[in-house]
């Protein structure tokens, strides 16, 4: 029984006992019992009945990732002051979605989950997970009460992976749809990092294979980012086995990238994002902020090697934890 309804019970029990006795006491005695006992039924109800603060989990969807970072959320979260909802969005949702009462805050996981929330203006303060950098732009304009944690990897710890794989990098970039905005961070950055860094803009999948040949010409280093209209299912294989075949070494973005032929990928696991969403809540509700922290990258992130190709390029690299260790203490500078 939760320990609310209890207490109400229990409240109950010795509220009706003392009633029950009034009638058999003696007139001056039961005055001295009276007032004590109304003063008790106000005030009592007002520590029962205080509701714990809630917390809403809207997930996008079904997906193992979704899910995974949803329960660490809740068993993260969950208190006795604290109350955590957990609801996977459907298309049944359009019109019948409540968000439970008391809630402090929402956090969206994915991106359709996002566009819900903001359908509804609730005016509830709404942190977004698991959404590109470049969607969300829309979710955040014109509110204050609105945050991100992005699915993507800061630009600087990309460039600083690319130089502890060759002192000299020479990054190559496929820009198409969703990245073409992060174009000018990336050479802002590779400049002040001396680094050379070319690009190309891919407006359509038929143009991946071309402008991916003339890129591997100039470049020593193949930086994937998550775009669909790029890298997806159709196209990754072969960008992967040109790569190989040109000896360019791949970053990825995923640890499945890494099993399909990249060199290394740099990414947020589930556990790493949780993480992070959790602190960030936790230090919201807990200190009572007036405004949520502005919009970030992850804060926590990890590396995998492909060991068998680091040893077909002929790459020798430090290992994961040393290369985290690095590339965290250079960005914190």
């Amino acid at each position: 029984m939760p320990k609310d309804e209890y207490q109400e019970m229990s409240f109950l029990r010795v509220t009706s006992y003392y009633f029950n006795m009034l009638p058999v006491l003696k007139p001056g005695v039961r005055s001295f019992f009276v007032f004590p006992l109304i003063i008790f039924a106000l005030l009592t109800p007002l520590v029962c009945h205080a509701a714990p603060s809630g917390v809403l989990i809207l997930s996008s969807g079904k997906s193992p990732v979704y899910e995974k970072i949803a329960e660490a959320l809740k068993a993260r979260l969950k208190s006795p002051e604290r109350r955590v909802h957990l609801l996977t969005y459907s298309n049944k949702h359009e019109t019948s979605l409540v968000i439970p009462s008391n809630t402090q805050l929402v956090i969206t996981l994915g991106l359709k989950a996002g566009e819900v929330i903001q359908t509804m203006n609730s005016g509830l303060p709404v942190l977004h997970a698991l959404i590109p950098k470049s969607s969300s732009s829309r979710l955040l304009k014109n509110t204050e009460n609105r945050t991100a944690i992005y699915l993507d990897q800061p630009p600087n710890r990309q460039l600083l992976l690319a130089q502890l794989i060759n002192k000299d990098p020479h990054i190559g970039i496929l820009l198409g749809n969703s990245t073409m905005g992060s174009k000018q961070e990336f050479i802002s950055l590779a400049n002040k990092l001396g680094m050379e860094i070319s690009y190309r803009a891919v407006t359509s999948e038929e143009m991946v294979g071309p402008q991916l040949k003339e890129l591997l010409v100039e470049s020593n280093i193949l930086l994937a980012l998550p775009d669909p209209s790029v890298f997806n299912r159709r196209t990754v294989f072969n960008i992967l086995l040109s790569s190989y075949h040109n000896k360019t070494p791949v970053i990825g973005f995923s640890s499945a990238y890494v099993k399909a032929g990249a060199l290394i990928s740099i990414f947020s696991t589930p556990d790493d994002i949780a993480r992070h969403i959790a602190e960030t809540t936790s230090e919201y509700l807990e200190k009572n902020e007036k405004k949520l922290p502005k919009p970030e990258y992850p804060k926590y992130f990890s590396v995998e090697i492909n060991s068998s190709v680091a040893r077909s390029l002929g790459i020798t690299l430090p290992s994961e934890s040393e290369i985290i260790k690095f590339i965290t203490n250079r960005t914190s500078q």
